[in-house]
C-alpha cells in the first residue's frame, strides 16, 4: 500500500584498512505513510436474516454452540455472531429494518456482511400478524442494497411456531408458500423433534450449495 523506507549506510560500511574507525554515514530514505480504513466482512456459508426479534439468535444457538445474546426486545444483536454447523459457518446478522439499505439502524453495515454469505436463511416470526409483509420488508432492503444480494439463494423459514396454534402455523406456512411461490420451512427451538427435522433438512440444503 505504501512504499517502505530504505536504511542509510552506517559507519562500518566505510571501514577500510586505512580507516578503522570511520565517521562517515549516509542518511536513509523515509517510508511513505497514511491512514487506511479497513472494513471486515464476515464469510459464512449461510446468513440468518430477518426483522428484529425474528428468532435468529435463538436458532443459531440451538443449531450450533454459539452463545449469541438473546432478548425479548429488538436489536439484542448488534454485531454478527458465528456458529459452526457440522463444518458449515452460520452467521446471525443483526435485524434489518425499513430504510436499512439507506443506512438506517446501521443497515448498510449489516447488509455488507450479507454480501459474504453463501445463502440466506430468511426468518419470519410466526407471531407476525402479516408474515408476508414482514418478509417483503426485508426483501425490499436486500434488493435496494444491490451488490448481488437479491440473487443469492434464499430459504424462507417461519420461526417461533411454538407461539401460535397448529392451525395458525399451517395457515401462515401455506399462505407464504403460495404468495412467494416456493417451500417454506417451519421451526421452533423449543421442540427437539421439530428442530432435528429442520437441522437435517438444512444440512442437505447446504450440501447442495
Amino acid at each position: 500500500m505504501f512504499r517502505g523506507g530504505r536504511g542509510g549506510l552506517g559507519n562500518a560500511r566505510f571501514k577500510s584498512s586505512t580507516n578503522q574507525n570511520p565517521f562517515q554515514q549516509t542518511a536513509g530514505r523515509a517510508g511513505k505513510g497514511g491512514n487506511i480504513h479497513l472494513t471486515l466482512k464476515i464469510i459464512a456459508d449461510a446468513g440468518l436474516v430477518g426483522l428484529p426479534n425474528a428468532g435468529k439468535s435463538s436458532l443459531l444457538n440451538a443449531l450450533t454452540r454459539a452463545k449469541s445474546k438473546v432478548g425479548v426486545y429488538p436489536f439484542t444483536t448488534l454485531e454478527p455472531n458465528l456458529g459452526d454447523f457440522h463444518g458449515r459457518i452460520l452467521a446471525d446478522i443483526p435485524g434489518l429494518i425499513e430504510g436499512a439499505s439507506s443506512g438506517r439502524g446501521l443497515g448498510i453495515k449489516f447488509l455488507k456482511h450479507v454480501e459474504r454469505t453463501g445463502i440466506l436463511l430468511h426468518l419470519v416470526s410466526a407471531t407476525q400478524e402479516d408474515p408476508l409483509a414482514a418478509y417483503r420488508e426485508v426483501r425490499k432492503e436486500i434488493e435496494s442494497f444491490g451488490h448481488g444480494l437479491a440473487e443469492k439463494r434464499e430459504i424462507l423459514v417461519l420461526s417461533k411456531i411454538d407461539l401460535v396454534s397448529p392451525e395458525e402455523r399451517e395457515t401462515k406456512v401455506q399462505a407464504l408458500a403460495r404468495d412467494i411461490g416456493r417451500e417454506v420451512l417451519a421451526v421452533t427451538v423449543e421442540d427437539p423433534t421439530v428442530l432435528k427435522t429442520f437441522s437435517d433438512r438444512l444440512t442437505r440444503m447446504l450440501a447442495e450449495v
